[in-house]
């Protein structure tokens, strides 16, 4: 049995980290998440905050910018183009997962990768935000659908795709079913995903 690379896209505060991690643990696979700042940063000479604040920023257009050198991408393009090589050379490794960043755009033409979406209800994902990831805020519901909108728009730029789609991925769950039968669920997905 061969297992995918299983890419995880998610609406905020449905517990798409959370079910990586688990659906990682029950098939012994690497899990990549926020490591993933980290390594872009170690391989790309950014700073971390830098790697990091450019995937929550709201993206520009992809026009180059004239720089005293000639023509250049703007920062957060460089940004995702080094960690999409990332993301493609821990692919190359074997199977893992790997949460959000667009993972399932960058290795669309590798041929064992198992796309998964996990979104759940407004008022879920609010209460996960204020109890369980302890969101600094006066306005959950105003953070929640903010954070999604900037996931989109990172997400669509980059990707000329549209986020949450359904048609986008070969899997997408309500996480409401549970965090623990939503990451079985992938989990069985994976090993009996089609070999090709």
């Amino acid at each position: 049995m061969s297992l995918p690379v299983i890419t995880i896209g998610r609406s905020f505060g449905s517990g798409g980290r959370i079910i990586g991690e688990k659906v990682a643990t029950l098939l012994n696979i690497p899990f990549y998440d926020k490591q993933l700042v980290q390594i872009t940063a170690e391989k790309s000479g950014f700073h971390e905050a830098v790697v990091e604040q450019m995937q929550k920023k709201k993206p520009t257009s992809l026009l180059y910018t004239l720089s005293g050198t000639g023509m250049e991408f703007p920062l957060q393009d460089q940004v995702y183009f080094a960690q999409s090589a990332v993301i493609c050379e821990l692919a190359d490794k074997g199977p893992c997962v790997i949460v959000g960043r667009c993972a399932d755009s960058v290795l669309e033409n590798y041929a064992r990768i198992m796309k998964v979406f996990i979104y759940a209800p407004l008022e879920q994902r609010i209460q996960r935000a204020e109890k369980e990831y302890h969101v600094d805020t006066r306005d959950f519901k105003d953070y929640v659908k903010k954070t999604d909108k900037k996931r989109k728009g990172y997400y669509d730029y980059f990707t000329h795709r549209v986020w949450g789609k359904k048609e986008n991925y070969h899997l997408c769950l309500d996480s409401s079913i549970g965090l623990d039968l939503a990451a079985d669920l992938i989990a069985r997905a994976a090993r009996e995903f089609p070999q090709g």
